[in-house]
């Protein structure tokens, strides 16, 4: 009888080990087919992405396609925000029209309202480096590189907002850094910045309101006006920082004229028409 008890204990042992077998075994299916679907679903994401990516070059190549037979405005603003950089985005707000503003940085709650207003608005945020100091700037590439993420740090924990677009201050053919740093340093800040995928914009219209502290308003307009008069795609520089209350006035017969001389109005982007005075080196 012991006998059988103990043949029946080990069969009843067996039986148990061959369930968790199963157990193990049907874990293993389960495992395998989880892995073929994370695979597939791995290749389909891949997939996409290229097709995101054809799209996206698709896109550029027709933007550019259409910018042979449309004519297009930029206006950029430059050195903001202030007072005035509110006074234009109410001008541009009546007009339905997007700019661009190539911001400094600032941390007073007026300015921070400003920014998130230029994004809310739809218009296009550029860096213009937090301070806009050319000593500082144009001493190393580390220098202005600096001062670059500085705004950008602000822009992100601030708005939560982050911009692939930036202006040098004075424009990328700038003579300062021969005075403060190196020749060519603007080619090698433009190259490392374009590694990390940054783009830089310089103007092809000069509105000349910064060539005083104050420039008179039919002066402006007619710099803007003359300037653009046999552009198809025009980038316009203007100022927006305090003190250039005559670019304000200037901006309504501006935004006229050039819709008189068949001009749509764009915010810039990777898309857009794009001059800069300088070739980078990758």
């Amino acid at each position: 009888m012991s006998k059988l008890n103990e043949i029946g204990s080990k069969e009843e042992e067996i039986s148990k080990q061959l369930e968790e077998l199963q157990i193990h075994k049907d874990l293993e299916t389960k495992l395998e087919k989880q892995s073929k679907k994370s695979k597939e679903l791995e290749n389909k994401l891949k997939d996409q992405k290229d097709l995101i990516k054809q799209l996206e070059k698709e896109k550029s190549e027709l933007h550019k396609e259409l910018m042979k037979y449309k004519k297009v405005a930029y206006l950029t603003f430059d050195d903001g925000p202030s007072e005035n950089t509110i006074k234009i985005l109410d001008i541009l707000k009546e007009n339905n029209i997007k700019g661009t503003f190539f911001v400094n940085g600032r941390t007073d709650q007026i300015s921070l309202n400003t920014y998130k207003r230029i994004i809310d608005e739809g218009h296009t945020i550029g860096n213009h480096t937090y301070s806009h100091d050319y000593h500082t700037l144009y001493k190393s590439s580390e220098g202005f590189i600096n001062d670059f993420n500085h705004l950008n740090t602000l822009l992100k924990e601030k708005l939560n907002v982050s911009t692939k677009f930036y202006r040098f201050p004075g424009g990328s053919n700038n003579q300062l850094s021969n005075r403060y740093g190196k020749k060519h340093l603007t080619n090698e800040i433009a190259s490392k910045l374009k590694q990390q995928g940054y783009i830089f914009f310089d103007w092809n219209v000069d509105s000349m309101d910064s060539k005083a502290r104050v420039v008179q308003k039919d002066e402006i307009v007619r710099s803007v006006l003359n300037g653009s008069m046999n552009m198809q795609q025009a980038i316009v520089l203007m100022h927006d920082l305090q003190g250039k209350h005559t670019t304000v006035e200037a901006l309504p017969e501006i935004i006229d004229g050039l819709k008189k001389q068949g001009f749509a109005f764009e915010g810039l982007s990777e898309h857009s028409y794009n001059k800069q005075f300088i070739a980078t080196n990758n």
